[in-house]
């Protein structure tokens, strides 16, 4: 499993691999398995930030190997999904696709519509993308027209505050303009925006609950696990591609979705 694994992220072998941008067939014509509602689910989330060669920060995939890693999920059967399909198979017992997964980018910089959002629509896949309202229409991040027309394309845009400061080191009235602030200059724009991402992955008690209190039905942390139940929708945990096939690999592409832990 191990050595098809790195086969395929080397680009080695695959299933087809065609160039970047270039649209490859559907996994299958035919609706995949569900998942029947339960009182927890497997939902590895994945998170991203730069999309652009030249670095080995962590912080930073080339569009290549993005291709290799959307390659990979496709190949094993993963179904991306949004935050919203997941809040809704918990709330309203709406079901999932087996091996559900979900795609999160961070900050909304403008490599990542340049690089990652053809790719994502090479692979039939959808993705969430946190932005940062006050960089939004910047040098070097997406404008409002390019975000619209990625959910137009069935992309979700999410909320990663205003500034992007850590919430945890605010005042209540800073905080909560930095979180309900941020939603409401999305949703002025147009957007409809129900889940949120924590800057620096960092949270505590106080901003979950602002969280909550601004009307977000989700909100993704950068904490270890790949499992999603209704009691941490406020923490959901999220992590990068290489932490998921280092850790959670394994258990979760060679069993069952209700076996997985």
């Amino acid at each position: 499993m191990h050595v098809l694994v790195a086969l395929l992220l080397s680009g080695c072998v695959g299933y087809g691999m065609s160039s970047i941008g270039t649209p490859v067939a559907p996994q299958s014509s035919l609706t995949p398995d569900l998942i029947a509602p339960a009182s927890s689910v497997v939902v590895p989330i994945l998170v991203y930030h730069h999309v652009r060669s030249g670095s080995t920060s962590t912080l930073f995939v080339s569009p290549e190997e993005l291709d290799k890693q959307l390659e990979y999920l496709q190949y094993y059967g993963f179904h991306t999904i949004s935050f919203t399909a997941l809040a809704d198979y918990f709330e309203k017992e709406k079901p999932l696709p087996q091996h559900p997964i979900i795609l999160s980018f961070d900050d909304g910089w403008e490599n990542q519509y340049e690089y990652a959002f053809p790719i994502l629509q090479k692979y039939h896949d959808t993705a969430t993308f946190y932005v940062v309202t006050d960089y939004l229409n910047r040098r070097n991040f997406m404008t409002t027209e390019q975000l619209k027309f990625m959910v137009a394309a069935g992309m979700t845009i999410g909320c990663h505050t205003r500034s992007h400061p850590n919430l945890t080191s605010l005042g209540h009235e800073r905080a909560r303009e930095e979180i309900a602030g941020a939603k409401a200059a999305l949703e002025a724009d147009g957007f409809n925006v129900d889940t949120f991402a924590y800057p620096y992955g960092a949270y505590n008690a106080r901003v979950v609950d602002m969280v909550r209190e601004a009307g977000f039905r989700t909100a993704r942390t950068v904490d270890d696990g790949v499992r999603a139940t209704p009691a941490n929708f406020e923490r959901l945990p999220g992590m990068t591609f290489q932490t998921f096939i280092n850790s959670h690999v394994g258990p979760v592409t060679l069993t069952s979705g209700e076996t997985l832990r």
